[in-house]
């Protein structure tokens, strides 16, 4: 009968040290989740900040700008993004963004997956040559080479289309480009 009743005692003890290391568990976890919180307080309030823009205006970046753009004036020719239209895009953006392929498709699954969302070509297209020219990292010559760019994207299947045509004058028309 001692042991019996020693053997509660025992797993009573067991039992209340494993209820008050969870308890000291769920107060460590409390904590992490605080500690969380304010770290992620000035990403969150910028969120916030950001939550009032939508879609383009969220985009500072050139040279996402430029690649969304490149995207625009392939998909204008009607149809899926094709492989030759993927690579020219990936290759322009290697030569006059100075990236590595790996950085150029990323960059252009990244343009891809803007375009889904954006508004009509032409407001795109009007929106981030606004961006571009605008820009006051950017030269004027990097100004002509997007041109460039969006050229030999919209020529990568043969003729460019009135369409893709349509968009590579509403950049130059903002960037004050002769035809």
């Amino acid at each position: 009968m001692h042991i019996l009743i020693g053997l509660l005692a025992v797993l009573t003890a067991i039992g209340v040290w494993v209820w008050r290391l969870q308890m000291a568990k769920r107060g460590l976890d409390v904590a992490t989740d605080i500690a969380k919180t304010v770290a992620n307080a000035p990403r969150r309030l910028a969120f916030k900040y950001k939550m009032g823009k939508g879609g383009l205006d969220l985009i500072d970046d050139p040279r996402e700008a430029a690649a969304i753009m490149l995207m625009q004036v392939a998909l204008a020719r009607g149809g899926p993004l094709t492989p030759l239209q993927g690579d020219v895009i990936e290759a322009e953006m290697c030569e006059h963004f100075q990236y590595l392929p790996s950085e150029a498709e990323n960059l252009a699954a990244h343009a891809a997956w803007v375009s889904q969302s954006c508004p009509p070509a032409t407001v795109t297209m009007t929106q981030l040559s606004k961006l571009i020219v605008n820009a006051p990292q950017l030269s004027p010559k990097e100004v002509i080479d997007l041109d460039a760019m969006l050229v030999a994207v919209s020529e990568a299947e043969g003729v460019p289309t009135r369409a893709q045509l349509a968009l590579l004058q509403v950049y130059r028309d903002l960037a004050g480009l002769k035809t």
